[in-house]
């Protein structure tokens, strides 16, 4: 399959998941698949509001780095996600200082997320990690080899690839089929 396919994929599921009902906050952020908890509403999905070219900006100037272009188009299109409760989570740029209201909502913090793996030693600087599985720890992260564009899902601890695919697009789309798969919703 290539990036398109992969792209359709996504929006797919996304699509399929928004019929369990979904909410747009004023911020942006959808929250998609209601799940029904005592006297409260929970969501199964949250995918935050796309990147614009100043937020790409500050996000490879808090980085140190560029954003691999799969990367940056996936982050223009949606700025980061967290799915099956937290079981995966696309990072993004966390904006510090808000505690209250619809936009305290926020990905996980990419820029947190490569500068704890930059402390670990095992992650090439031009690389950048730019997701978690919650349940394994597990990271993705694109760039580690810099003749190749793949993605690879690494232990966390020890860099040590578990598995590839050939693009930002990739990575996502099967990790979302994968966990859709498990019937986590």
């Amino acid at each position: 399959m290539n990036a398109t396919q992969h792209i359709v994929c996504i929006q797919d599921l996304l699509d399929e998941w928004r019929t369990m009902g979904r909410q747009q906050l004023r911020s942006g952020t959808e929250l998609i698949a209601k799940v029904p908890m005592d006297d409260q509403q929970a969501w199964m999905h949250v995918v935050f509001p796309p990147l614009d070219t100043g937020g790409i900006e500050r996000l490879e100037r808090d980085l140190g780095t560029s954003l691999p272009r799969d990367l940056s188009a996936l982050l223009r299109g949606c700025g980061g996600m967290t799915l099956f409760t937290g079981a995966f989570h696309l990072a993004g740029r966390r904006c510090p200082g808000i505690s209250t209201g619809d936009d305290s909502l926020q990905p996980f913090d990419l820029v947190a997320l490569n500068h704890e793996l930059d402390v670990l030693g095992w992650k090439p600087k031009s690389a950048v990690a730019f997701a978690q599985n919650s349940w394994d720890l597990t990271v993705h992260v694109t760039g580690m080899d810099r003749s190749a564009r793949d993605v690879v899902r690494c232990e966390r601890t020890t860099g040590r690839v578990i598995e590839v695919h050939e693009d930002v697009f990739a990575c996502v789309a099967a990790r979302l089929s994968r966990l859709d798969e498990l019937q986590l919703r």
